[in-house]
């Protein structure tokens, strides 16, 4: 078994490394290179409910006159659902026949909808485990945080109930008690947290005076926060967490698994540099045992996690003061 080797969500990969869901994972071609260039795994590109259903939404409005019978509304609807789905369904089935490695499908949902009969479907063609993508946007004045965590609890316990597959969900941070979040997902059954998510955030173009899509790139000094989090959650759960932003060298990637990752995605950095900073992170992981005596990767992960450190306070303080001090 190689040195690096670990489990995810119950499945054996040959390093930590996973390429998570991104235009890098959106055909067969991309993820054949990253398998090639060395990466455990593969999170296919997600299967939006919010596109879909803004598809099914204007081929409705384009067919405005010719369809005037509910039964002809009913089936666009549905097909147009369909042909989504199927896509992504073959994207599926072919990856899994094309590669060696696992192959976790993604779906980025925001309502109890329709998605939830997608699960099934996956497991049939194959899918090694299950993403979800779940975006809280507290903009609602009128609902509570209480209200929409409840929200978000309940449509993981439904997408639990489905099916049988590893379940995972990739979550931002906008939780207003984010380790209690975590326990009530573990207590679900929940097999793996990835912490944490990037999403779409708008951006202003002051010369058309009007919005434009952000840039969605990680850069190197974003990974502070899922560090802490990983350190303060890891050792208290049953979950596997997978690290995620802002991991764009070996070094990032040693301090995730001490923190006590069982695994790490990365996108941006493979985006900037090409699929050759897979290897290179991977060479640096194996110096680093190397020097500190490490024969395999059991022995140091979450070595340095909040449970397992003298003064575990220090993955509770803020140190403003002392972070400016340091860096000025």
């Amino acid at each position: 078994m190689s040195r690096t080797a670990t489990t995810y969500l119950g499945l054996n990969l040959k390093n930590p490394i996973i390429i998570g869901s991104s235009p890098l994972t959106a055909s067969l071609d991309k993820l054949k290179r990253c398998e090639d260039g060395g990466a455990a795994a593969v999170v296919l590109k997600s299967i939006f409910e919010e596109q879909i259903e803004h598809d099914v939404a204007t081929s409705l409005k384009q067919s405005e006159g010719y369809v005037p019978h509910v039964d002809s509304s009913d089936f666009l609807t549905e097909s147009s659902r369909n042909f989504h789905l199927d896509t992504y369904l073959s994207l599926v089935e072919e990856a899994k026949e094309a590669l060696s490695i696992p192959v976790v499908a993604s779906i980025n949902c925001r309502t109890e909808g329709a998605w939830l009969d997608y699960i099934e479907r996956l497991a049939e063609v194959g899918a090694d485990a299950l993403e979800l993508n779940y975006n809280i946007l507290p903009s609602d004045f009128k609902k509570s945080s209480q209200t929409l965590e409840g929200e978000f609890l309940h449509l993981v316990g439904e997408a639990r109930k489905r099916s049988k597959l590893p379940l995972s969900i990739k979550i931002g941070p906008q939780f207003t008690a984010l380790a209690n979040i975590v326990k009530q997902l573990d207590e679900v059954g929940v097999e793996g947290l990835v912490l944490f998510n990037r999403f779409y955030q708008p951006d202003v173009d002051i010369e058309k005076v009007a919005t434009r899509a952000s840039i969605m790139l990680s850069g190197a000094h974003d990974y502070t926060l899922a560090l802490q989090w990983t350190a303060l959650l890891s050792a208290y759960i049953n979950l596997d967490i997978c690290a995620s932003t802002g991991i764009h060298s070996g070094k990032t990637l040693i301090k995730m698994l001490l923190s006590g990752a069982k695994a790490v995605q990365i996108c941006s950095v493979v985006m900037q540099k090409g699929d050759k900073v897979i290897k290179e992170m991977l060479d640096n992981l194996i110096d680093w045992m190397d020097q500190h005596g490490y024969n395999d990767f059991v022995d140091f992960r979450g070595k340095l996690a909040h449970k397992r450190i003298e003064d575990p306070s220090q993955w509770e303080r803020s140190q403003y003061m002392q972070s400016l001090n340091r860096e000025f």
